[in-house]
C-alpha cells in the first residue's frame, strides 16, 4: 500500500502534490513532533506493512533535522517499508540513510548528492538493454517494457525493478522511438494504398496527388500528436 503523510498548515497543498501517485491511506498532522507516541505518522507507523512505501511531498513535511531523518529511516527499515520523497528521486532505505548521513556534515549540498545517486551509470546503458549479453539484465529489460506498454508510471517501476529512474526514462525514450519508426511505417503503406484507392476513382492526375498529400498529412499531424500527449 501507499500511505500518504502530510504535515502542518500547507497540508492541503501537500496532499494535492501526492494524491496523483495513487495514495491508499492518508495520515495527516497539524501539530507535534514526528515521532511522538500521539503523532499521525506513529500511528502511520502502526498501520503499516512489510513492502508499504510512505509517501511525502518533501523531506520539509517530516524533517529538517538530519538526525531525526535517520530515525525515521531505522523506523520504516525496522517494518520493512520505503519512504518516496515525490518532489526527489526515488531511492532506497539505504540510499537515504547514506544521503542523511552525508548530509549532516554537508548539507549544502545535499541536492547534488541525491541527483547523482539517481542516475544511471555508463555501465548500466549497455548492461540495461535489449541485446545485453546478461540474461538476467536483458530479462529485466523487457520486464521494463513490459510495464511500461501497460502505462505504469516511471516512478513506480523505478522503485518496483530497483533500478535508477533514469534507467526507466530511458528505456521509455528508446520505446517512443520504436513505436514512432513502427507507426510511420504503418503511414507509408497507408499511403501506398490510398494512392491506389484514389487512382480508382480519379483519372486527374493533379487530383490524385493532392488527395494523396491530404491524406497523408492528416495520418501524420495524428501520429505526431499522438506522440507529444505520450511524451
Amino acid at each position: 500500500m501507499r500511505l500518504g503523510y502530510v504535515y502542518g498548515p500547507h497540508a492541503q497543498r501537500q496532499q494535492e502534490k501526492i494524491e496523483y501517485s495513487g495514495i491508499d491511506e492518508w495520515f495527516v498532522d497539524q501539530t507535534g513532533g514526528l515521532l511522538a507516541p500521539a503523532s499521525e505518522f506513529t500511528a502511520l507507523l502502526a498501520y503499516g506493512q512489510p513492502g508499504d512505501m510512505v509517501v511525502v511531498a518533501s523531506l520539509e513535511v517530516l524533517s529538517r533535522d538530519y538526525q531525526l531523518l535517520l530515525r525515521v529511516v531505522d523506523q520504516l527499515e525496522e517494518r520493512g517499508m520505503e519512504l518516496d520523497v515525490v518532489t526527489l528521486p526515488l531511492l532506497s532505505l539505504p540510499q537515504w540513510r547514506e544521503v542523511f548521513q552525508w548530509s549532516a556534515h554537508n548539507e549544502r549540498m545535499l541536492y547534488p548528492r541525491l541527483i547523482q545517486l539517481s542516475r544511471e551509470k555508463p555501465t548500466d546503458k549497455r548492461r540495461y538493454s535489449l541485446f545485453s549479453k546478461d540474461p538476467e539484465a536483458k530479462g529485466l529489460y523487457r520486464e521494463i517494457l513490459r510495464l511500461l506498454l501497460e502505462k505504469q508510471s516511471v516512478r513506480q517501476i523505478a522503485y518496483e525493478k530497483r533500478v535508477p529512474i533514469e534507467t526507466v526514462y530511458r528505456i521509455k525514450q528508446e520505446l517512443g522511438k520504436v513505436q514512432l519508426a513502427l507507426t510511420m511505417l504503418a503511414c507509408f503503406f497507408l499511403a501506398i494504398f490510398s494512392i491506389k484507392i484514389v487512382e480508382l476513382y480519379f483519372d486527374h492526375l493533379l487530383l490524385q496527388v493532392l488527395i494523396c498529400l491530404v491524406l497523408t498529412g492528416v495520418i501524420l499531424w495524428n501520429v505526431l500528436s499522438d506522440s507529444q500527449q505520450e511524451g
